[in-house]
């Protein structure tokens, strides 16, 4: 069962499953997943104004420091998979992002997620995120 918020830009990602990301038992290898909510993340930014990109020119960066998956249906190679991104929560000095991938065809949800990230400097020290982007990432529907 979808668990996708009802009050929040939700940004749909469509990625078909490759050979390679399938293992012994044809299906899609659990860390694609991880690497799908990273493709998620960034078209959420750049659908909001403000990718990876932009952020590291001004000095900032968002690494990840906590991530989970929980897995409930296998993706086979070929299959079309839409991977649904939207922002959790936009704090001062971190934004966690949920993340729901579920088949294109059927809509049979996958695996849920989510990733927490620090704004930190070029020095890797932990700042604020600017007022400005975190009111974007905050917006809702």
């Amino acid at each position: 069962m979808s668990t996708l918020p009802t009050d929040r830009i939700v940004v749909e990602t469509t990625l078909r499953v490759r050979y390679a990301e399938t293992d012994a038992m044809g299906v899609v290898y659990h860390t694609n997943y991880i690497i799908w909510f990273e493709v998620g993340r960034g078209e959420y930014s750049r659908h909001m104004g403000a990718d990876y990109r932009t952020w590291e020119e001004s000095g900032l960066f968002l690494p990840v420091v906590e991530v989970s998956c929980r897995y409930l249906s296998p993706a086979r190679y070929g299959d079309l998979v839409v991977v649904s991104t939207w922002v959790e929560e936009a704090r001062s000095r971190t934004v966690t992002f949920g993340y729901e991938a579920h088949m294109q065809e059927t809509g049979k949800v996958l695996a849920a997620g989510r990733t927490v990230h620090v704004c930190v400097n070029r020095e890797g020290q932990p700042v604020q995120i600017p007022s400005e982007w975190r009111d974007m990432m905050s917006k809702r529907t």
